[in-house]
């Protein structure tokens, strides 16, 4: 198997789409000796923040010494990103080998499988991932949930401390429709006996999450309440006190008033996972250290251009807060692409009056709203910006710098997949 039947075959698995579901992985895994028993776990789930929440508490773990596995998705440019060992990805080349390694054991599993079952592309790469990680023989891996949590292909780890970021709506017709629903099926991946860290905010789920944890005699720590986060958006730096510690003078490298929350979260777990108050020289080195890909990245100066992946209500909202104290009121030319499940109507509220020109367009993902969907629906909100439709994100984009002003800023959001989608075509 060379690189491209390999890209083709992983390429293909994306036509089954999400089942969710872990007789399937449970089987590969057990086909693969179970890699993912072989090093300590902390499971990353909620609606917004799992990959910024992993990238913190990866980095501060190597800075730490220890040998770090981190799993996170969807991915920007390409699969390989999605593992990586201290802050490294996998080369394309020790990607497609390992592919070739997994293929003929998934197509072994495939043929045991009953009629219509086979393993999606999803399961396939965290295979991948927790094979990669014992290969390199990590110490410990954080591992972020694609959907969910209780049937998310990632839920077989064994993990040790277990984060729930926050909680929102989000694919409602496969999770439930109330935030309480949701809440239910990310905190499945709680054990008996887990150590849970949690940025929750809504009261009614805090306290479903800890009679949930009360029941599975769990220790349960909460984002103002057990650590708390002290803020101002007008300076640099952030202190957050621990259940163990202060922690002081915090700085961060990557934009986003939420990110402090994110990080806040992230300490709180390390507490748990080492059981001790952090070293702050590490803890400081490490939160510097993190660039989250696709969250307010900056990827041009003249005219200043920012890509951030918001995709659901509760982010974009946070994003557009963030872009208040970031741009201090500048005006936005706005590039958006959202999924059918998503809400995106609750999403173009809270952006289109932030925009004086929106472009509407799509992304190669199936559950892509077309732009002349997305258009009527800007169309609904009164006193909306003037508004353009393209199909292709990449001439949207083109357009956009055409018309930007020195005191106007291009935001693309809306959707990872739209930002994947603008990085691969335009060579990262």
């Amino acid at each position: 198997m060379n690189w491209e039947e390999a890209r083709a075959w992983i390429k293909e698995l994306e036509m089954f789409g999400m089942r969710l579901g872990l007789d399937r992985i449970r089987i590969l895994s057990e086909a693969l000796g179970n890699p993912q028993d072989s090093y300590r776990t902390i499971h990353v789930v909620g609606t917004n923040g799992k990959s910024s929440t992993t990238r913190f508490i990866a980095q501060v773990l190597e800075e730490y010494g220890y040998k770090v596995g981190a799993y996170t998705s969807p991915d920007l440019v390409t699969l390989a990103e999605r593992q990586t060992v201290n802050g490294v990805a996998m080369e394309e080349e020790d990607f497609y080998s390992l592919v070739e390694r997994v293929k003929s054991v998934a197509d072994e599993v495939n043929s045991q499988l009953p009629d219509g079952e086979v393993l999606t592309q999803f399961e396939i790469l965290t295979a991948l991932a927790f094979l990669h990680f014992h290969d390199q023989k990590c110490d410990v891996a954080v591992v972020e949930a694609g959907l969910g949590g209780r049937w998310d292909a990632t839920a077989i780890v064994d993990s040790e401390v277990q984060v729930l970021t926050n909680v929102g709506l989000e694919h409602t017709e496969v999770l439930g429709e109330s935030v309480l629903a949701i809440l239910e099926e990310k905190a499945a991946v709680i054990p008996s006996g887990g150590q849970v860290m949690s940025g929750v905010s809504q009261p009614d789920c805090r306290l479903r999450l800890r009679e949930i944890c009360e029941e599975r005699d769990a220790t349960l720590r909460l984002l103002d309440e057990d650590v708390s986060l002290l803020a101002d958006g007008a300076q640099d730096t952030f202190d957050v006190f621990g259940a163990y510690g202060l922690y002081a003078g915090l700085q961060l490298s990557v934009l986003g008033d939420y990110q402090r929350s994110n990080a806040a979260v992230a300490l709180g777990a390390l507490e748990l996972f080492l059981g001790e108050e952090l070293d702050s020289g590490k803890i400081h080195s490490g939160l510097a250290a993190v660039r989250v890909p696709g969250r307010l990245e900056v990827i041009s100066e003249q005219p200043l251009c920012i890509m951030d992946g918001a995709h659901n209500p509760s982010g974009m909202a946070e994003m557009v807060r963030s872009l208040d104290h970031i741009l201090d009121r500048r005006r936005v030319i706005g590039v958006v692409s959202i999924l059918r499940d998503k809400g995106a109507e609750e999403m173009l509220r809270d952006l289109a009056p932030r925009c004086d020109i929106l472009f509407v367009t799509q992304n190669t993902n199936p559950r892509s709203y077309s732009a002349e969907e997305l258009a009527r629906l800007v169309e609904e909100i009164e006193d909306g910006p003037e508004t353009f439709v393209d199909t292709d994100p990449r001439e949207a984009l083109r357009s956009a710098y055409g018309l930007a002003t020195s005191n106007q800023v291009i935001l693309v959001t809306g959707s990872l997949f739209m930002i994947a989608d603008l990085k691969r075509s335009l060579g990262g």
